[in-house]
């Protein structure tokens, strides 16, 4: 039986929580987590956000890369391991079957974004109560326009002045993200 390794804590905390992020996209995920990282002020925190080693982004593929890291390293009591899964094209059947295998060990928590992780920037950016039933629909349905952009893609194009989701800049979007958590963005 190969020996799992300790993960590199951070040094002088005798046991900082660790915290690892894993997630369906390629980028705009890993550009919104590592501006958090970088915020972060927890000295007994550690976040480890992981790459998606290959095109596949099946919220199957997430779990078995999260499940792989915890079989690398030794997981301690107090560390958690997040699946971040878009809803938008994914089966809710498949869906499901990850949810309960994160439901099966206290490390994984899931977490979907529904339609996608677009809708968790734009919540730093307006509140959503506020949309009247047409554009709430327009929300909802996601779909992509005759530039290929989705509706989420281009509302935040819209207010951002530009978006692309390999290349944004998550820190202006981190000062509203406490006003997020408590549903307060007005």
């Amino acid at each position: 039986m190969r020996k799992r390794k300790d993960f590199a804590r951070l040094e002088g905390v005798r046991s900082a929580r660790l915290v690892v992020i894993a997630s369906e996209g390629r980028c705009t995920e890993s550009i919104y987590f590592s501006a958090v990282k970088e915020r972060l002020r927890a000295p007994n925190v550690h976040v480890e956000i992981l790459d998606r080693d290959s095109n596949e982004s099946s919220p199957e593929s997430v779990h078995a890369q999260i499940a792989d890291f915890m079989r690398e390293y030794n997981i301690e009591d107090d560390d958690e391991l997040w699946l971040v899964i878009d809803r938008d094209r994914w089966h809710e059947r498949m869906l499901s079957q990850v949810a309960q295998l994160c439901s099966q060990n206290s490390h994984l928590h899931f977490c979907m974004s529904n339609p996608c992780f677009e809708l968790w920037l734009l919540l730093h950016l307006e509140d959503i109560r506020e949309y009247d039933d047409a554009t709430t629909k327009k929300l909802a349905l996601n779909r992509k326009n005759k530039s290929g952009l989705t509706w989420l893609k281009k509302r935040m194009r819209d207010l951002l002045g530009s978006y692309s989701e390999s290349n944004y800049n998550a820190l202006n979007l981190l000062p509203n993200a406490s006003k997020v958590l408590q549903g307060n963005l007005t």
